[in-house]
């Protein structure tokens, strides 16, 4: 028997269904309205993109199966479980980038502790890593033929939608994945991945993160530099993600083609360093790029679904309409916010939106066209 599309799973009412209920687990009473039907209607008309989500670290590590509905019984929904077809369905998501959390050769004494013990229990880093993820989320592709798409443009997002498929795009994580070989960016492309961290947590080849005080005088590499100019050629996106703001400077003075900051928020709204200042986000969005509001509370603080809103909104006084998307960072090892445990939570941001008086052209665009747009730029 063939699986049902994610159209058919929203005609069939899932998606009004678990918007009745945190999480969108069908156990327990319901503690949140439901999102009047309308509103419903037009969220799934929507083309939904969230620019980062990390599900492929659990895919690698446990085996975890993109194709069956999970559940996170952990306080606060910690972690992962965010993300699967069924949830996606639920909730009205069309499309994501797929982040690659990839162990770097040498784990440097900045390297986040998580992260070091991710590198401790795996013996793969590098490349190599960077190949088998991609390998991986191939293999699901290929197992739910029906339901997910490996995409490679923003072309193949729009034709995996409009046949009722979630489109998977792949976005690696800190350029530490290709270790400083430009040859190692073209067999990556090849394999399918279209998207750039240019650092995460640890300095780099390429560049170096906004976590680390002691880089603050440090910008782009030489190889940074040639980096970006080969995925220009290529046809891959730039991510900002994690750069220090000499990096930041550095990368929008070489970028030709827009670019992304694909999980954030807005510095003015939440004072954290992963946060964009205005000028940053201004100068983004001059570049025809996006920045990607992330949900967890690392970026927002302890708040709910209006403290995520509030920096959508901010950003959109600070960039414009055409510069702000979804980047939640969901499964990424974070806590998200307490009323966004999920990828169920989506039209409720677009509810929150219109209620906050924004016209359906300006949610259309938050809740995807951007993304879409720069992707379809870059990448075809």
């Amino acid at each position: 028997m063939s699986c049902l599309s994610r159209r058919e799973l929203l005609q069939r009412g899932a998606l009004a269904t678990a918007t009745l209920a945190t999480g969108g687990c069908a156990a327990g009473p319901s503690r949140i309205a439901p999102v009047p039907e309308d509103v419903l209607a037009f969220h799934r008309d929507c083309l939904v993109l969230d620019l980062h989500i990390d599900t492929l670290l659990w895919v690698r590590l446990l085996g975890y199966d993109l194709g069956r509905r999970h559940r996170n019984r952990l306080p606060g929904s910690a972690f992962g479980w965010h993300l699967d077809l069924p949830r996606a369905a639920d909730g009205g998501l069309d499309a994501a980038v797929m982040g690659l959390v990839i162990n770097p050769r040498q784990v440097a004494e900045e390297m986040i502790l998580p992260a070091k013990v991710l590198a401790w229990l795996e013996s793969e880093s590098g490349i190599a890593q960077t190949l088998t993820t991609l390998d991986l989320l191939a293999e699901a592709a290929r197992r739910y033929p029906e339901r997910l798409v490996f995409a490679r443009s923003g072309r193949d997002v729009r034709r995996a939608v409009a046949e009722g498929k979630f489109a998977a795009l792949a976005g690696l994580e800190g350029a530490h994945g290709i270790e400083g070989n430009l040859d190692h960016v073209r067999t990556a492309y090849d394999r399918g991945l279209r998207m750039i961290g240019l650092v995460h947590f640890q300095g780099n080849e390429a560049a170096f993160p906004m976590t680390v005080p002691a880089f603050d005088d440090r910008g782009l590499t030489a190889f940074g530099h040639d980096l970006i100019a080969e995925m220009e050629r290529l046809g891959m996106v730039v991510d900002l993600a994690h750069l220090n703001a000499r990096g930041v400077d550095d990368a929008l003075a070489a970028i030709r083609r827009p670019c992304v900051v694909s999980h954030t928020a807005c510095r003015a709204v939440h004072d954290h360093p992963r946060n964009l200042s205005d000028d940053q986000i201004r100068r983004v969005a001059a570049r025809g790029g996006v920045i990607g509001i992330a949900v967890g509370t690392m970026f927002l603080g302890r708040v709910g679904l209006d403290g995520f809103l509030d920096h959508v909104t901010h950003a959109l006084a600070a960039g414009g309409a055409d510069a702000v998307a979804l980047g939640s960072d969901f499964d990424g090892a974070i806590v998200p916010i307490g009323d966004m445990p999920d990828v169920t939570v989506y039209p409720r941001i677009t509810q929150g939106l219109l209620a906050r008086g924004h016209t359906e052209a300006v949610v259309r665009k938050v809740m995807g066209e951007n993304a879409l747009r720069v992707l379809t730029e870059v990448c075809g």
